[in-house]
């Protein structure tokens, strides 16, 4: 039985691996998309448990497309929101009100409130994050923040506990892509899977032996 439950663990933890690594694999081409990590420790010598996930936050590949409101991000932070999510997507677009949204239409921040162009105004940003309209002149700095706990919502967005960004850059007419590695993403998938069959086939055997003995007492 202590075979059984050391196995039984062992595949849980792969189980866990696989669906992380399958969702990293699937968002390779998704746009500031972060690569999770499950981390695992061992309890004692008969079994394993989740230690937590952590996000890569290296920066993903640079796509620049000269669209004047796409922005992406150079370091560790985020795109502040309105309804106090983050994002690393920056694929941002001027609403029927002439602000600054996301895709889904929530508006992108500065330090002093969303970003407001007057009719028929162009923006630009500048690498320090300085927002400029050709009519209305500066207009705020964008708000660039660091989250700790930083919690996935889908859909690009990101909450936890925000303080002001440092050490960033700003790059207008660009877009982030995923910072996973796809190559290695693929050969960590492959190796969870096999773990995970490993521990299948223990755990079969250690069945098998246990039904054996059982018709041995009987």
């Amino acid at each position: 039985m202590r075979d059984l439950y050391t196995s039984f663990t062992g595949a849980s933890a792969a189980w866990k691996q696989l669906e992380m690594i399958a969702n990293n694999v699937a968002n390779a081409n998704t746009q500031g998309f972060r690569e999770a990590r499950q981390h695992f420790e061992l309890v004692d010598v008969t079994s394993v448990k989740s230690a937590g996930t952590t996000f890569n936050r290296s920066d993903g590949e640079l796509a620049t497309d000269g669209v004047p409101t796409h922005l992406a991000l150079r370091g560790d932070g985020f795109f502040a929101l309105a309804d106090g999510t983050a994002t690393r997507d920056g694929g941002f677009r001027l609403d029927t009100e002439g602000q600054l949204v996301t895709s889904d239409g929530t508006p992108v921040m500065t330090e002093g409130g969303p970003i407001q162009l007057d009719p028929g105004e162009y923006l630009t940003v500048s690498t320090e994050g300085m927002v400029t309209g050709s009519l209305s002149g500066e207009i705020g700095r964008l708000q660039l923040v660091r989250l700790a706990d930083a919690t996935p919502l889908g859909g690009g967005r990101w909450s936890g506990t925000a303080t002001p960004a440092e050490n960033m850059t700003v790059v207008q007419g660009a877009r982030e892509g995923s910072n996973v590695d796809a190559m290695r993403a693929m050969v960590d998938l492959i190796e969870a899977s096999r773990f995970f069959d490993a521990q299948e086939k223990v755990m079969q055997t250690s069945d098998e032996m246990q039904a054996r003995l059982n018709r041995i007492k009987g």
